[in-house]
């Protein structure tokens, strides 16, 4: 397939929608690179054929591959041009049925996603949290993005009690797992959870967070977490992008016959 076919195939971009125009062009790649159009190690089009296809200028070319470059998509070699460097399909996360398996771990103690902490501490909490924790209304927020690799994929916000801000030096590490640090500091075992899937748009914030655009379908799962003494903890809600996220559900273990090996992911709540 010539540069002129492969880009025939791909995305027109909507020049009456509000996203920038390099976004558009990010998008339009990203996509050709995961439906096959460009495989792993193939040459993408010159930053000219770019630029004649979709009509826009170099600084925007320039933009979106800088994008695609900083998230691990692609690399770009000087006098050469612009390579496809990922052969990473969506990674799975698995909802598992039995209560005390929350997801593996890559190593150790630490989780297979990394995280960037948004916000985190002491704070007001929703009234349906406040309700449940009882006390002045304030709790322990932690809102996070969580990565594959370098590829942004969830966002999600737990609402925990107070005492729980006491875990945040354990979450320096970008791969500290939430309930990990919560056994270990405060001897808090979740043994059991209760989720809600459902499918959403993104709003303006979460495009901006996921990098997809505005309206774009996400899956949402609310979950709550309880502890050994049947008491929730933690309720958490995760946007995920399902591109580079799938979501399943294991359905076929009970709490008395755990199998570490039957998950293929983490919980990014955790």
């Amino acid at each position: 397939m010539t540069n002129a076919d492969a880009l025939e195939t791909l995305p027109a971009l909507d020049r009456s929608s509000e996203s920038p125009m390099w976004f558009q062009v990010l998008r339009s790649i990203e996509s050709g690179i995961s439906t096959g159009v460009w495989s792993h190690g193939s040459k993408l089009p010159s930053e000219h054929e770019l630029r004649e296809h979709y009509r826009v200028s170099r600084t925007t070319i320039r933009e979106a591959l800088a994008r695609l470059e900083k998230s691990g998509i692609i690399s770009r070699q000087q006098g050469r041009g612009a390579f496809v460097d990922t052969t990473q399909a969506p990674s799975s996360w698995t909802l598992e049925s039995a209560p005390s398996l929350l997801g593996q771990l890559a190593d150790g103690d630490r989780s297979a996603l990394t995280s960037t902490v948004l916000r985190s501490g002491v704070d007001v909490l929703p009234p349906w949290a406040a309700a449940v924790f009882k006390g002045d209304g304030h709790g322990f927020v932690l809102e996070r993005t969580r990565a594959v690799g370098t590829l942004t994929a969830v966002h999600v916000v737990n609402y925990m009690p107070k005492r729980f801000a006491a875990v945040l030096p354990s979450l320096r590490d970008p791969r500290a797992s939430l309930y990990v640090a919560a056994e270990q500091v405060l001897g808090t075992r979740i043994t059991r959870m209760h989720r809600t899937i459902e499918a959403h748009s993104a709003d303006r914030a979460l495009a901006r967070l996921l990098e997809i655009e505005e309206g774009h379908p996400i899956v949402v799962v609310e979950a709550v977490a309880y502890d050994q003494n049947d008491e929730p903890i933690d309720f958490s809600r995760a946007s995920v992008r399902t591109d580079r996220m799938r979501v399943t559900v294991d359905s076929g273990h009970n709490a008395a016959g755990l199998d570490a090996r039957s998950t293929s992911g983490t919980y990014p709540g955790r």
